[in-house]
């Protein structure tokens, strides 16, 4: 199958047009030559971990902003949305992204990106909620995900998507990333294009690029991302162990506090408007990768993260060379970020340094 949008034709314009901030439209020339930007500065990588789920039909719309964090409003003037699917206490089930792939066919049609892990269940939990609206929910397998971003420094911009261009044909589908811009672009392909193919068409549009292979699994994008600060999927987000304020949902732009009732909108709601949020998701920074080859993936699940005077502040939620994931309660982390990460089975805890991540608010203080 292939996407609804037609992408086909959109290769064929003179330039390079974003489609109301989310979908963008390439041809014409490269990357490096729009932005000027180092050619070594993007990686490209797919994200095999990932996986659709395609929703559609007259009452889709109405559906699923009953049923997540963000507005579905927001596609009046975008493509792309970031949400999390709750539970009715409040606590996270999963995160995902939202695409619009609406065409004269099917105006009401979206594609929902989510953990592999946890596509099953959300298909389930929305066919659960599907009662007689007109919904069809289904899991899509007919497109692979890839991702471009561009290392560099903690405050620089992220990859100017927008002006993303490349020659030539081919069925490529490229979404800003809408949670935040040093992520980069998604860029969605058919999964019956043939690998070779796809690659092509990205070495195109990022020129001298660095092409993380398959076999890589996720972890060069997940030691950006934990750099940044950011979780995602099924390890950082474990489905009932976290508050979506706590994940940074609203400095991610994946909350709305002005649209109605949605599951689990009541304790979101009063959390942000009267509460304190104590905890939040923060990097961690080693000085080098930790040697941890023989210590078991649960050993390191909900691993301690302590301060220097050995009182517990968090726990770990992911790691990804030198870089991690912490939840940590920010009023016990010290004002120079020191703290150590605690694994049983290992002898010495293993130093590490967590900071404030350049795009939070800078009022952010005033709200712990």
């Amino acid at each position: 199958m292939l996407l609804r949008r037609s992408i086909v034709g959109t290769f064929a314009r003179s330039t390079a047009q974003p489609l109301r901030g989310g979908l963008l439209h390439t041809s014409g020339t490269s990357v490096r030559q729009q932005s000027g930007l180092p050619a070594k500065s993007f990686t490209v990588q797919p994200l095999v971990d990932r996986a659709f789920i395609r929703v559609h039909g007259a009452d889709s719309g109405s559906f699923l902003q009953g049923l997540m964090t963000n507005d579905m409003r927001h596609f009046a003037h975008c493509d792309a949305i970031y949400a999390m699917f709750l539970k009715a206490n409040g606590r996270v089930f999963c995160d995902a992204l939202i695409y619009k792939q609406a065409s004269k066919e099917l105006p009401d049609d979206y594609l929902l990106e989510c953990d592999s892990s946890v596509a099953p269940r959300l298909e389930k939990h929305l066919r659960m909620y599907r009662l007689k609206k007109k919904v069809q929910v289904m899991a899509d397998e007919s497109f692979r995900l890839w991702v471009a971003f561009r290392n560099g420094a903690e405050d620089e911009e992220g990859p100017s998507c927008e002006e993303t261009t490349v020659d030539g044909g081919g069925q490529l589908q490229m979404f800003k990333d809408p949670r935040l811009a040093r992520l980069g672009c998604r860029v969605v392909s058919s999964a019956s294009d043939q690998a070779a193919d796809t690659m092509e068409q990205l070495h195109k549009m990022f020129p001298g690029a660095t092409m993380v292979p398959t076999e890589s699994g996720s972890l060069p994008y997940n030691s950006f991302r934990y750099s940044l600060g950011v979780g995602e999927g099924a390890e950082n987000l474990p489905d009932g162990k976290c508050f979506p304020l706590e994940c940074n949902c609203d400095y991610l732009h994946g909350v709305s506090f002005h649209k109605g009732c949605y599951i689990g909108q009541e304790l979101t709601a009063r959390t942000y408007h009267t509460g304190v949020i104590r905890k939040r998701l923060m990097p961690l920074e080693f000085d080098a990768s930790p040697t941890l080859t023989n210590v078991p993936p649960e050993a390191l699940r909900d691993a301690e993260i302590k301060n220097q005077d050995g009182a517990v502040v968090g726990k770990l939620r992911g790691l990804a060379g030198n870089f991690g994931l912490a939840l940590l309660r920010i009023e016990k982390v010290p004002p120079g970020g020191e703290l150590s990460l605690n694994v049983a089975g290992v002898s010495d805890p293993i130093l590490c340094v967590t900071r404030k991540p350049f795009w939070w608010p800078k009022e952010t203080n005033a709200r712990h």
